[in-house]
């Protein structure tokens, strides 16, 4: 049996204008739709730039890749950017190989995926 996905509002550690959620648990068809609503839920109805925390996600099929998607899109949307922080080795990889990992902006740390954030917004 697939292990549910939670996602964790990170209070605290994210600068102004940006949210840090933090995932954990397998991602796969069985339990998608479920983990899209509460990260809709999570990410809210305010413009603010995204850095989801990936290192207790251990696996995520294409139906989870779908709805990182979907979020990337309703981030971009709002003017706003998405980085995705400290991946699994095999799920960095699929990032790599599908050509995701650039769209998202796919960091080593939450550190550097904030950061990666911070230094799009800031003018030249």
């Amino acid at each position: 049996m697939t292990t549910a996905v939670h996602v964790t509002v990170v209070s605290g550690d994210a600068p102004e204008q940006m949210s840090l959620l933090a995932l954990a648990g397998e991602l796969d068809y069985t339990n998608a739709e479920r983990f899209r609503h509460n990260l809709l839920e999570a990410i809210g109805s305010e413009p603010r730039d995204l850095v989801i925390d990936l290192t207790e996600l251990t696996f995520c099929d294409s139906t989870g890749m779908q709805i990182f998607l979907t979020v990337r899109k309703l981030v971009q949307d709002r003017g706003c950017g998405i980085a995705l922080a400290n991946p699994h080795s095999r799920l960095e990889r699929l990032f790599h190989l599908t050509g995701l990992a650039q769209a998202f902006g796919v960091q080593p740390t939450v550190a550097e995926a904030v950061e990666a954030l911070r230094s799009r917004r800031s003018p030249l």
